[in-house]
């Protein structure tokens, strides 16, 4: 089975999605009549995203393995998720909030609360939640208001939007929490230093590149971080300190005004030429190539 990695622009396109902010942030119904609904292969789509079905059924395939969604099953997807939608009800329709990776990761550091999500997103085996009927509710009304903040243009339109994403990743969170607190304890001591060094990475990433750091605060050897990093994920301390920096450092190139070398500064990085050939090994480009597409698009 052939993992093709898809990005928010391609799957925009892809299906003709008219209620997207910036190439960022899309948030949208899918019905069965949608333009290609039933042509999604297995792909990595790397963003975060939400679905909330409203009415119908709808068969995916998620990391191999098959789930069959109902009216209010929540299914939280990562870019680490291999995923596939099959077939679905002529009456299946659901709500979709799609947050492009570099901005939901940036979300993510800005409240140590979020840390909660990578946790989730790592652990879990089982990427659908039922929703009680009041958060259905809530989640469902909160993404509306997102839908319609992106199509109307005002001039604080992407303070709306940011405000009410936060506000709706508040809510999923609530979900969240509870479906960790409920997960065995009987594997604590492993899980719990994972859980540690995300905490640690969130709030020093910018300053700390390196896994020595993290496994000297935690008293482990970098060897055994490393090994339980890999265990619980799959992925490499690395992948999670350059997931980060990268997110921020795209935040602040199509955020702010700061020059390559401030943001350097502000990343920790050795000099200007260190952050450069770092963000292109992430992005493809160069940090300059990187702003003037954000400007232009």
């Amino acid at each position: 089975m052939e993992e093709r990695i898809i990005r928010l622009p391609e799957l925009i396109t892809y299906h003709q999605i008219n209620e997207v902010w910036e190439e960022s942030i899309a948030c949208f119904c899918t019905k069965s009549d949608m333009k290609n609904i039933s042509k999604i292969p297995p792909v990595l789509a790397d963003m975060f995203s939400f679905i909330v079905v409203e009415e119908g059924m709808a068969h995916y395939i998620l990391n191999y393995k098959e789930y069959n969604v109902r009216k209010g099953d929540m299914l939280l997807f990562s870019p680490s998720m291999l995923v596939s939608l099959t077939g679905c009800t002529d009456d299946f329709r659901c709500m979709n909030l799609m947050c492009e990776r570099s901005l939901f990761e940036h979300m993510l550091s800005s409240n140590p609360a979020f840390q909660t999500y990578s946790y989730y997103f790592c652990r879990t085996d089982t990427p659908v939640a039922q929703l009680k009927q009041e958060m259905q509710t809530a989640i469902l009304k909160c993404m509306e208001q997102i839908r319609m903040a992106i199509i109307s243009r005002n001039t604080y339109q992407k303070e709306i939007i940011q405000s009410l994403v936060y506000t709706c990743m508040l809510l999923v969170l609530e979900v969240i929490e509870e479906r960790v607190s409920s997960l065995p304890v009987s594997l604590g001591r492993t899980e719990r230093l994972f859980h540690d060094f995300m905490a640690l990475v969130v709030a020093h990433y910018k300053r700390e590149h390196y896994i020595n750091f993290y496994a000297s605060r935690l008293s482990v050897t970098t060897t055994y971080l490393s090994r339980i990093i890999r265990r619980q994920t799959g992925k490499t301390a690395a992948y999670f300190l350059g997931g980060m920096l990268y997110a921020e450092a795209c935040r602040l190139l199509t955020r702010t005004d700061y020059t390559a070398q401030q943001i350097a500064e502000e990343l920790n990085f050795s000099d200007q030429s260190a952050f450069g050939k770092f963000f292109k090994s992430k992005a493809g480009v160069s940090p300059h190539i990187f702003r003037l597409k954000g400007v232009n698009s």
